[in-house]
């Protein structure tokens, strides 16, 4: 092996360390399943990881938006995979739920890998999120006008359910370096045909950022994705910090009332815009509402500003706003 792909790999081992419990955990206390699709990303992932103790498994997830046969032929691939680097390979199939097909197809892949680590006795899932992902994400929501909250890129842990949480210690290196982990292990990884040329709109929308942007931005500015990442780490810090105002503010101006809530508008209007968006969100997250995903930052903006200074009732992200002077009344719509 080169040292350049070496090095890679030292650097996703030492990421995996640091989100599974830090230096003064042994690797054999760290159950992890390898999440493995076949492709590059999650390919080279496996490649890093598979000889530490603690790694058990590797899970694979059959969905029903490609046609059957390439997704058997993923399938077959990564249990070749599994085979070589002597780790079973765990496989559950999954239907995308209706609606946004895209979405809906990431959360039970989530839960389907939930459910493989648990039967394998492993307390974390690994998936292969890498810097090209985060600056396809970042742009992808900066050019639909997202705030912070859109720019943190994807968190580099989060839990999945009770007893199992999600890392991603290959946000760091870029679709580059896991090929380059690949070709030094000689391994060809699957390519999948659908990110070519998805269905969705905003599957669309990110494979022309991933085919027509991001090389253009590598050749302007060698390493733009790396430094993307860096970037979206700072937003996801000063994210947090805006959380704790939200939740200042919520003691101070929310308050129960019957089955829903009453915002203070006089200690409303005093806020800074990221913080009072935040308060709007957290009501719909409260009262059961529509989930982030179906409330824009656009929408956020809209009604703060009709708090400010608006009367009657206005309709927003599953919910009853009704403003009565002195307080802004939220109940399911």
């Amino acid at each position: 092996m080169d040292r350049q792909s070496a090095a890679i790999e030292r650097r996703i081992v030492r990421a995996w360390r640091q989100l599974t419990g830090g230096g003064s955990v042994r690797d054999g206390q760290r159950p992890t399943l390898l999440a493995v699709s076949g492709g590059a990303d999650s390919s080279a992932l496996a490649l890093a990881l598979a000889a530490r103790p603690g790694v058990g498994a590797i899970g694979h997830v059959v969905h029903d938006l490609r046609p059957p046969e390439e997704a058997e032929a993923d399938r077959d691939a990564v249990e070749r995979l599994g085979t070589r680097l002597g780790l079973p390979v765990r496989v559950a199939r999954v239907r995308a739920p209706q609606g946004n097909a895209e979405a809906g197809a990431r959360r039970v892949r989530y839960q389907a890998l939930a459910d493989l680590a648990q039967d394998a006795g492993c307390r974390y899932v690994a998936a292969a999120h890498q810097a090209d992902d985060v600056l396809e994400t970042m742009l992808a929501n900066l050019i639909r006008g997202a705030g912070p909250r859109g720019l943190r890129g994807p968190a580099p842990r989060r839990t999945l359910r009770e007893g199992v949480t999600l890392v991603r210690p290959m946000l760091h290196a870029t679709r580059a370096d896991a090929l380059a982990v690949c070709a030094a292990h000689d391994w060809t990884p699957v390519h999948d045909a659908t990110n070519d040329d998805p269905g969705t709109p905003d599957a669309r929308l990110r494979a022309a950022l991933r085919a027509r942007v991001l090389p253009v931005l590598e050749e302007l500015r060698p390493g733009a994705a790396g430094r993307a990442a860096r970037g979206a780490a700072a937003m996801a810090q000063a994210v947090a910090v805006v959380e704790r105002a939200v939740d200042a503010a919520w003691e101070r101006g929310v308050r129960h009332e019957g089955d829903g809530l009453a915002i203070d508008a006089r200690a409303f209007a005093d806020l800074l815009p990221a913080v009072r968006e935040g308060v709007l969100r957290r009501c719909v997250d409260r009262l059961g509402g529509a989930g982030h995903d179906r409330l824009s930052a656009a929408t956020l903006r809209s009604l703060a500003t009709w708090i400010d200074g608006g009367s009657g009732t206005r309709l927003a992200g599953g919910l009853r706003f009704e403003h009565g002077g002195a307080s802004v009344f939220v109940s399911r719509a």
